[in-house]
């Protein structure tokens, strides 16, 4: 008896969310699903969360309690990703963070202006996303359950950017992804490694100069209020992925773990035929709160990024994935 009252003491401290009373979930134990992310609490790719929570309560009639925490509550997204390898994190929705730390061949997939388009990335998700998605799990210990399409990385500097050399010189935040400073070095900027979380202050007071994300993301955050100029660059295709600690998963039941699926798939799914083109949404909004829209000269930049991009690929990326890419 000492012995057991030990383990759940020990197992207890370690997760946020009692794990131990989650795999005995066949008896009616009642547990808590902590889902962590750097996303604002608005907007599509939380409301993927919202409904997720509500699926999961309602057929589990109440056993089960999720409790989402946007805009990095839980920590940095290195954090959470450390936290979900390790099972001290249930869940969390992200890009493809976790793999530039623990799977950094398959980084491809943000590597800029190489999906010729939006329909080109999401044809490629589709169709190798199931085997990349279970290749990066064995590395990362991150199970995926479901995407959705966020949109197009756009530029936003108070300069217009039409051509590469309105690049030159500006401080330039990039996250830590090696591939993409690459590029943006290439291109002449300054790249600057900031967090997102200390993003919106580093516009505002002048830290750096420029950034680039979704257009969701610039509406949600308001970087609209330090940026004038809206870049429809479209370098980078991305999405959310709705994201489960393999450690976790693995301590509650095949009933739980299919009722969870089954949620994941079943909210995105949901979400994406409400918002099959999130871009159009916020550019408008964008607009409307004041931001200038540019159509840059993507071929010009598209130029200079290709040979860094195949560059990169060769040396860096899992063989022949980039092929596979480029023949779609």
């Amino acid at each position: 008896m000492k012995r057991r009252a030990l383990l759940v003491l020990l197992i207890s401290l370690v997760c946020l969310s009692s794990v131990f009373a989650g795999g005995s979930s066949e008896g009616g134990r009642k547990y808590t699903i902590n889902v962590a992310s750097t996303f604002a609490p608005e907007g599509p790719v939380h409301e993927v969360m919202v409904k997720f929570k509500e699926k999961v309560e309602a057929a589990s009639d109440g056993r089960i309690t999720v409790v989402v925490h946007p805009s990095g509550a839980l920590g940095t997204v290195r954090e959470i990703c450390e936290g979900l390898k390790a099972g001290t994190i249930e869940m969390g929705a992200m890009a493809f963070e976790d793999w530039t730390y623990y799977a950094p061949e398959y980084t491809i997939v943000e590597a800029p202006y190489l999906f010729r388009d939006k329909d080109h990335f999401i044809k490629f998700m589709t169709e190798y996303g199931p085997q990349i998605f279970e290749e990066t799990r064995e590395k990362t210990g991150i199970i995926t359950h479901g995407w959705f399409y966020r949109g197009a990385r756009m530029i936003t500097a108070n300069i217009p950017i039409i051509h590469p050399q309105d690049l030159v010189g500006l401080k330039f935040r990039l996250p830590s992804m090696p591939e993409r400073i690459a590029v943006f070095e290439a291109l002449g900027a300054s790249p600057t490694i900031v967090d997102f979380s200390e993003l919106y202050m580093a516009l505002k007071t002048g830290t750096v100069d420029a950034e680039e994300n979704p257009p969701e993301t610039i509406y949600a955050y308001k970087y609209y209020e330090a940026q004038k100029y809206l870049v429809l660059s479209n370098h980078i295709h991305t999405v959310a992925r709705y994201i489960t600690s393999e450690a976790w998963f693995n301590t509650i039941s095949e009933e739980d773990q299919k009722l969870i699926e089954t949620a994941w798939a079943e909210s995105a799914a949901e979400v994406t035929a409400e918002y099959p083109d999130p871009d159009s949404t916020y550019i408008e909004l964008l607009a409307d709160n004041g931001m200038e829209v540019i159509e840059p000269e993507n071929e010009e930049f598209l130029a200079i990024a290709e040979p860094v991009v195949a560059d990169y690929a060769a040396k860096n990326w899992k063989p022949g994935l980039m092929e596979e890419i480029l023949s779609l």
